[in-house]
């Protein structure tokens, strides 16, 4: 064999270190236990911010990525970004007001001491309310006869929680507390089955409705046939959400706006002796529903005999920069939007507290009932209003949020001629809510949610059935196209 007659002068270049550490690797000072997780370095100063050596001299070259550097191979979304069953469609397909923002306002409801509720954490968008991305669809979530707490795994009244007899209610007010937990039983039981079949149809049904809903000319259409057979379809579905919700507020009766809960003092009215007179006259006063004759009666002979029909997103409508009311342009939206702040906004010292009279004696307030606030498509109601007006169109009550379980004073104000009413919730005078006095005599009501004089958006209140009441079938307005009038009609006065 050949050898070379001469040792190369230096080894091949393997890019080793041109210096050796201070201290050899087994030296004597080397620790003879690890460093705990306290000691270790973590991205400090005296941890090297790169690797030793050339990343193009390292074993597989420069083409090779470390997990987490440069794009590689890391996916580009985190896991559980990607397209869910029952995903809620998107913000175009939503029924906005026409003008819907692409960003949520500062002043909407859910921010600091007057958060009305969110839907929750981040306003009433839907993108930002709580579980949504995480929660099932539609077709996966189990439904209401399968939910704890129905049918024969419900437990009876006298074991659910807060539903208690009340030694204070007396027999006449505990028997009815009974009664109702039995009446609600038997009517979920009745309801269970159409109550799976709108939320398996749920998606196909409110698509229908919502292409009329974004449609930008509606109001050149306003009392043709096309819109007299949606207006039915958006009745009918309002009233299948109805449903829903009665179907998963059972309780709440006993939890808020009851005696109980207005006579504790714990809240912004203090102390009150409201929770006397109310057990003797009932302990749901504020849960009583209003008819229309009932308003009319209480507000007296110079109060229109018939009811306005005020209805947000159907008979009154926002389209750009202009309102409509029953297809005919009523003034600047802005303007408008202005208008109905100021009506939300009465002059009152201090947020004014609904009280029942004793019996005999005429009434000074009446009550419009318990209302769920909650999207129109679909959600669970976590935001709820007592709404009750006095003898010169205040309106007061309460909001209550079970999520945070925080409690706000509501006031507001009633135009009779108009016979539409607005209301803010505590300080918050830029978020405000408006509707018909008319709708609130039904189980269903659309309701304008103001977010300052720029941005509207349309939700939808569902009255909770009081222990007096029990739930039966819903009350909704009859949608009937008006017969037109006779050709040589006198011209109306």
């Amino acid at each position: 064999m050949s050898r070379p007659s001469t040792k190369p002068s230096k080894p091949p270049s393997v890019n080793k270190p041109t210096t050796r550490p201070s201290t050899p690797p087994g030296g004597a000072n080397r620790p003879t236990t690890r460093p705990g997780s306290s000691d270790r370095p973590s991205g400090g100063a005296n941890r090297p911010s790169t690797l030793p050596g050339d990343a193009s001299n390292r074993p597989g070259g420069a083409n090779i990525k470390l997990p987490g550097q440069g794009n590689g191979n890391r996916p580009s979304t985190l896991p559980g970004n990607a397209q869910r069953p029952g995903e809620r469609p998107g913000t175009a397909n939503r029924p906005g007001d026409g003008n819907r923002p692409t960003t949520l306002p500062a002043g909407r409801p859910g921010q600091g001491l007057n958060r009305p509720t969110t839907l929750p954490g981040e306003g009433p968008s839907i993108a930002n309310r709580p579980g949504t991305g995480n929660r099932p669809g539609t077709g996966n979530r189990p439904g209401v006869d399968n939910r704890p707490g129905w049918g024969d795994n419900r437990p009876g009244t006298g074991n659910r929680p807060g539903i208690d007899n009340r030694p204070d209610w007396g027999d006449k007010w505990n028997n009815s507390n009974n009664n109702f937990g039995n009446q609600f039983n038997n009517w979920h039981n009745e309801n269970n089955v159409n109550i799976n079949n709108f939320q398996n149809n749920r998606s196909e049904n409110w698509s229908n409705i919502n292409n009329n809903w974004n449609d930008r000319d509606r109001h050149n259409r306003y009392d043709s046939d096309e819109y007299w057979k949606w207006r039915q379809d958006v009745v009918d579905y309002r009233g299948d959400r109805c449903h829903e919700v009665w179907g998963g507020c059972y309780g709440y009766h006993d939890r808020f706006f009851n005696d109980g809960y207005w006579g504790s003092g714990a809240c912004w009215w203090g102390a009150a002796a409201v929770a006397v007179t109310s057990a003797i006259i009932s302990p749901w006063w504020w849960w009583r529903p209003a008819t229309y004759s009932s308003v009319a009666t209480f507000y007296g002979p110079t109060y229109p005999p018939q009811p306005v029909v005020y209805d947000p997103g159907t008979t009154v409508i926002y389209e750009g920069d202009t309102i409509y009311i029953n297809g005919k342009e009523a003034g600047d939206a802005t303007e408008y939007r202005l208008q109905t702040i100021e009506l939300a906004s009465p002059p009152v010292e201090t947020f004014p507290v609904p009280e029942p009279v004793e019996e005999g004696k005429p009434e000074t307030w009446l009550p419009m009932g318990v209302w769920a606030l909650t999207q129109q498509e679909q959600g669970d109601a976590v935001m709820f209003f007592q709404l009750s007006v006095d003898k010169n169109g205040i309106v007061a009550g309460a909001y209550k949020n079970i999520l945070t379980n925080e409690d706000q004073p509501i006031v507001g104000q009633l135009d009779k001629d108009g016979q539409r009413l607005a209301w803010h919730i505590g300080e918050n005078t830029n978020t405000v809510y408006e509707t018909g006095i008319s709708s609130l005599t039904y189980d269903a009501a659309s309701v304008f949610v103001h977010f300052g004089p720029e941005q509207t958006q349309t939700w939808l209140l569902v009255r909770l059935p009081s222990p007096e009441m029990p739930p039966g079938a819903i009350k909704l307005p009859e949608i009937k196209k008006p017969a037109p009038a006779p050709e040589n009609a006198p011209a109306p006065k």
